[in-house]
């Protein structure tokens, strides 16, 4: 029946009652005449805002458009007495939440079939454009059969049900459900459809446990929750849950959008992937088919129709049915960084020692890769770290290491004990320890051995899938062992030997994934290092087929597969390349290191930086900081790329690489009174002439030129025909009032730069258009106007994107005297990220003073 304030009709339906009302308007079931069917039709109020109704039309007939069978179709548009309506299908079930309140949190057998309808529905609708931006267990109707169907999908948002006010809504914008908004949606942030799959996450999470994740008293308090609180796993809620979907929901609640699944397809896979293992016999239906009726109760056999065979058999099964269910439903572990620690040797360890030693290390780090969710450090990056006193805490906060491995090797006669100690990161305490004796002559042994310890000493992990074992003959590890140590010696010295000795390893041992790897690490650091030629990529990718043909579950294949590809600026390649990376490894934090090298590739900066930050937040490794601050400088964002070295060095003191960096940012862009204090601790301790020249630029820029000249001085005593130091003595001497001795040393500059390319310090492979630079700014001391324009122009043409040739053409311009010229590109060299006010109040600048615009630049920022 309907109310006394409800219509007869709207549009050509006929109203039959009402079925709900919210805070935007309501819900009526009607009929259609024309199609005899029936409808649901939602009114929503109007507003009187002509902007939001553009915006509802054009978002509803987005909606409109998509077809799904867990989509509530859209049917119609209605617009009557001021109201806009919505008519679309009538679902006669209830909604989830409301199944959910009738009968508690779902097993996941019957969880999964209604989640993977959900994420292909979402899939479709995403790959549409249409964001739903309020997904939660009230816009989910159960038709009869029990397939899900979305509604309110990007039109309206209803507030939640009686009681639980969490909808946020205001005269501009509906912003969601407080309990299943992201993080960045409560931050007021454009959203996504990543958003969409968080809010997926707490309806997986409030479906299986009957708890919401992050639900509190208020709307404020749940909007913290959401900010900061993560909930605990859902299989510690509920151990029923299997492991690798409390894992999935983990994931999908990540606070960073880009530490979660890469879209809802992804999702929806990794779904289908756990149903096979989770049917517990009730009759149901999977996405994609037709339900059939839902059967009555099953009739049970009496016991006296078993015979006793059956019974053995039946005993039988659900014992192997409980061991099944106690591996499979464990709750997975989190990810876990290791470091392990270059043995130490109890006494002498005789002749080869140092091998044993490599072997013993080479084969802890290869176990851990075979264990889900543990990821071994590199042993560059953890060898770059001194451990003070032996404090492997020192290192595991260097490298953002969770856990350390410190294995002891002592030797006696034809064998040695190997102990390995695992220790907590944050404290050094002891977690566990084990020995094993290994032959000292018999690598491959000796790895299986240790790999049988590890299987010890982390009882609660996995082995992954399609990892094999070493298959290699004995010889041929070792022949292996030998070539890794060697590459590693030589630094891409001697790349063509080692590749057919592995092409012969090979050969003799053909399944022997790690071969494989190897050589294509090798053929990747020869074209990044040296070659530069694509016929070494493709050799690469080639060894990296076999590889992953033989180990289909190796992460570090499919990373160095995915990172070849980009490195050879093959994009669309690589990004196939990364997303099959990050199916296989979701967890893996370089993922997001190779998003940020795509971005940029792909000339998305903003999104580069923000997959970079990501890469620091979950693994804030000394390696990863010095590379978020290259990039960040790379893109002008010197403020970030300070806190990067900032941070580097207050969990690593004393990083060379970070303190040259941070002095090179201070010098360019920041305080060069803490350049010039880092460069002469650095000088101090190794007075390379490439420092030297760097502490007397500092301290020209400070006014002290005589102490610049002496800096420089020592650098161009060093490399006497390096024509980027004669000239920076050069100004520093006519700085100091001594013209004549500048404009020799200029004229030693141009009759260098005339015979060789210039050796710059900072890029060992010369750079064209600071050559041309170098040789303008002399001819243009020297009074060569019109060479010395020519030469700027060349260089600007060669770095269109580089604001330190701006800078350098904007003082080229000045000292000829062209001020409208030097304006222009001080301003271009500050918009492309030169934004160094103490390098624009040198006293050549003068001449701009008065120029408002100008004064602006030498103002600090």
């Amino acid at each position: 029946m309907n109310g006394p304030n409800d219509p007869d009709t709207i549009g050509p339906y006929r109203v039959i009652r009402r079925l709900g009302a919210g805070g935007m308007g309501e819900v009526f079931l009607a009929h259609d005449p024309r199609l005899d069917r029936p409808v649901a039709i939602k009114r929503i109020r109007g507003g009187g805002d002509p902007a939001r109704r553009a915006r509802f039309l054009r978002e509803a007939r987005l909606t409109a458009a998509l077809r799904h069978p867990a989509i509530v179709q859209v049917f119609d548009l209605v617009s009557e007495g001021g109201d806009d309506h919505i008519v679309m299908e009538h679902v006669a079930g209830p909604t989830l939440r409301e199944r959910l309140r009738e009968e508690g949190p779902l097993r996941p057998a019957q969880a999964l079939p209604i989640a993977i309808a959900i994420a292909d529905g979402l899939a479709c609708a995403h790959r549409h454009g249409v964001v739903h931006r309020d997904l939660k267990s009230e816009n989910v109707l159960l038709a009869p059969g029990g397939q899900p169907r979305i509604a309110d999908f990007g039109i309206a948002r209803r507030p939640s049900s009686p009681g639980e006010n969490d909808t946020l809504t205001d005269a501009d914008a509906v912003l969601g459900t407080y309990r299943v908004m992201s993080p960045e949606q409560a931050r007021g942030e454009p959203t996504d459809a990543r958003s969409d799959l968080f809010a997926f996450g707490v309806l997986l999470y409030e479906m299986l446990t009957g708890q919401s994740p992050f639900l509190a008293d208020n709307g404020l308090a749940t909007l913290q929750r959401v900010l900061h609180h993560r909930p605990p796993p859902a299989s510690e809620v509920d151990p029923g849950i299997p492991a690798e979907l409390s894992e999935l929901i983990d994931h999908l609640l990540e606070k960073q959008p880009l530490l979660r699944p890469r879209d809802a397809e992804e999702v929806a896979q990794r779904l289908r992937a756990l149903a096979p293992g989770l049917d517990d016999g009730e009759a149901t239906w999977l996405p994609g088919t037709t339900p059939g009726p839902v059967p009555g109760p099953r009739k049970r056999m009496g016991t006296k129709a078993l015979r006793p065979a059956l019974w053995t058999v039946a005993l039988l099964l659900g014992l192997a049915l409980a061991v099944f269910l106690a591996l499979r439903l464990r709750p997975a572990p989190p990810s876990l960084y290791v470091a392990v620690l270059a043995p130490r040797l109890q006494g002498p360890a005789g002749e080869g020692g140092d091998f044993l030693a490599f072997a013993v290390r080479g084969a802890l780090q290869g176990g851990l890769t075979a264990f889900e969710g543990v990821f071994p450090k590199g042993t560059g990056e953890v060898d770059a770290v001194p451990s003070v006193g032996g404090q492997p805490e020192v290192v595991a906060r260097a490298v953002a290491a969770d856990e350390v491995l410190e294995p002891t090797l002592a030797c006696q006669g034809g064998s040695c004990k190997v102990a390995v100690s695992r220790l907590r990161g944050a404290d050094g305490a002891a977690v566990w320890s084990g020995s094993v004796e290994i032959p000292r002559a018999e690598p491959l042994t000796a790895a299986r051995a240790l790999a049988i310890l590890l299987r010890q000493a982390y009882p609660d992990r996995r082995l992954r899938s399609g990892v094999p074992a070493l298959r290699a003959t004995a010889a041929d590890y070792s022949e292996y062992l030998a070539i890794l140590q060697a590459s590693g010696e030589k630094r891409g010295a001697g790349g063509e030997e080692l590749l057919a000795r592995l092409a012969e390893v090979r050969r003799r041992s053909p399944e022997f994934v790690e071969a494989y790897r190897l050589a294509a690490t090798l053929e990747i650091n020869d074209f990044k290092s040296r070659s530069r030629d694509p016929a070494g990529i493709d050799r690469a990718l080639r060894l990296l087929a076999q590889a992953r043909g033989l180990a289909p579950g190796d992460p570090d294949v499919r990373f160095s597969n995915a990172y070849a590809e980009l490195l050879a600026g093959r994009l669309d390649q690589g990004e196939a390349a990364l997303a099959a990376f990050e199916t296989a490894a979701p967890g893996d934090v370089r993922v997001l290191d190779l998003r940020s090298m795509l971005a940029e590739r792909r000339g998305r900066p903003a999104e580069a930086l923000a997959a970079s930050r990501a890469a620091v937040e979950r693994q804030p490794s000394w390696p990863r900081l010095y590379e978020h601050a290259k990039l960040a400088r790379r893109l002008g964002e010197t403020a970030e790329a300070r806190r990067s070295l900032n941070l580097l060095l207050s969990r690593f003191p004393g990083n060379p690489w970070g303190r040259q960096l941070l002095a090179v940012v201070e010098l360019t862009n920041g305080d060069p009174a803490r350049a010039a204090a880092l460069y002469e601790k650095m000088a101090a301790e190794s007075p390379e002439p490439g420092l030297l020249v760097n502490l007397g630029l500092a301290r020209m820029l400070l006014g002290d030129y005589p102490a610049a000249a002496a800096a420089l001085e020592k650098a161009v005593k060093a490399e006497p025909k390096n024509e980027l130091y004669l000239l920076n003595l050069a100004q520093a001497r006519w700085l100091e009032g001594r013209k004549a001795e500048g404009e020799a040393l200029c004229r030693r500059v141009l009759a260098i730069s005339a015979r060789s390319a210039i050796s710059a310090i900072s890029d060992p492979a010369g750079r064209e258009w600071q050559r041309l630079t170098v040789r303008a700014q002399a001819l243009a001391q020297l009074g060569a106007r019109e060479d010395a324009v020519a030469a700027a122009q060349d260089a600007l043409a060669l770095a269109p994107r580089s604001g330190q040739a701006a800078f350098e053409a904007a003082l080229v311009y000045t000292l000829v005297g062209d001020r409208t010229a030097a304006l222009v590109n001080a301003r271009r060299a500050v918009r492309l990220g030169f934004d160094a006010p103490a390098w624009f109040r040198l006293p050549w600048f003068e001449p701009l003073r008065a120029d408002p615009g100008f004064r602006r630049l030498t103002s600090a920022r």
